[in-house]
């Protein structure tokens, strides 16, 4: 039997080793953490999004109750709908015009001109605000091929609206939003940004890749993406109330988490923890455990274990506590 990593050691090593540099530097990581006789799913998520949230982290939360989680188009919007968009675009203006030499305004009200109230703090011409503005938008945002073609477009919109801050920019930020967290029902909307195409199960991979290089540029130190998989695992014992998930749903849900492991390249300052009980590791191939999945199992697993010590930074973590 591997010994158990209690969880505030666990949270120590996590917060040290990760969230207070690795994270911050550009670094990414994905952990599973398996619940043996411990606190309840639940619990352990808010921990960690406490833990995440202390050290200036965009956390995002994601239970496999209420989430597809077997639909990376569906963790897409559930991370996009948590999303302050106005609050960040502020920041990645505020950032552009500090690098373009322009003294930062006070708090700018939601609707309100951004260009304005920058040229009043900076004691300069509107137009000329407008003018440097736009052009490094274009060149720090636009031209920025971190973030997939869409995703720039639409980060770019909203820069420009909140520059003008008139009522049709207000109208064309809610269409945006609409869209990126799939509740756009006519796409027409957004043809004059030129973006022509639904976030859907195929690109919605690189639109969450491109979220959390964006989250970078906002300049915040980085994201905890916190999944909660107790629903998914527990299956037909599972609560009745929320998401039901078939095997083959369950292996596609493995398949998503395998294939955020390697893409790991090509995450930016982000940090996935996966949250189960111990059916997870249910050695049963008829079950729903790890073993069902042998790509995701290879991955994970830890095929070495120290009987009497646990790793707190291994890539799968049993929580817990000796009786």
């Amino acid at each position: 039997m591997t010994e158990l990593i209690d969880l505030d050691t666990w949270l120590g090593y996590i917060s040290d080793e990760y969230f207070r540099g690795y994270i911050p530097e550009g670094g990414a990581s994905v952990k599973i953490a398996v619940l043996e006789n411990a606190t309840t799913t639940a619990d352990i998520v808010e921990a960690v999004r406490t833990r995440a949230t202390q050290h200036r982290l965009t956390t995002f939360q994601i239970d496999s109750r209420d989430v597809k989680v077997h639909m990376i188009d569906r963790v897409f919007f559930a991370c996009a709908s948590q999303v302050p968009w106005a609050r960040l675009t502020d920041y990645v203006l505020r950032r552009l015009a500090s690098d373009e030499g322009f003294k930062s305004p006070g708090e700018v009200a939601p609707g309100a001109s951004f260009a304005e109230a920058l040229a009043i703090s900076s004691n300069v011409d509107r137009e000329f605000v407008l003018q440097s503005l736009n052009k490094s938008i274009h060149d720090h945002v636009y031209r920025d091929r971190s973030m997939v073609r869409d995703f720039r477009l639409a980060m770019r919109q909203l820069c420009r609206n909140r520059l003008t801050g008139s009522s049709s920019s207000v109208a064309g930020n809610a269409a945006i939003e609409q869209w990126l967290t799939g509740r756009l029902t006519r796409m027409s909307e957004l043809k004059e940004m030129s973006i022509y195409s639904k976030i859907n199960r195929t690109n919605a991979r690189l639109h969450l890749e491109s979220l959390f290089h964006w989250i970078r540029v906002a300049k915040i130190d980085g994201t905890a993406l916190v999944i909660n998989l107790e629903q998914l695992v527990n299956g037909s014992t599972a609560d009745t109330d929320g998401e039901r998930y078939s095997r083959a749903a369950l292996l596609d849900a493995y398949e998503v988490l395998r294939q955020f492991i390697d893409s790991i390249d090509d995450l930016e300052g982000v940090m996935i923890i996966c949250i189960a009980g111990a059916a997870i590791l249910d050695p049963d191939r008829r079950g729903r455990g790890l073993v069902t999945y042998q790509a995701l199992r290879n991955r994970a697993y830890d095929e070495v274990r120290d009987r009497t010590h646990g790793n707190p930074v291994g890539s799968l973590v049993r929580i817990g506590s000796r009786p």
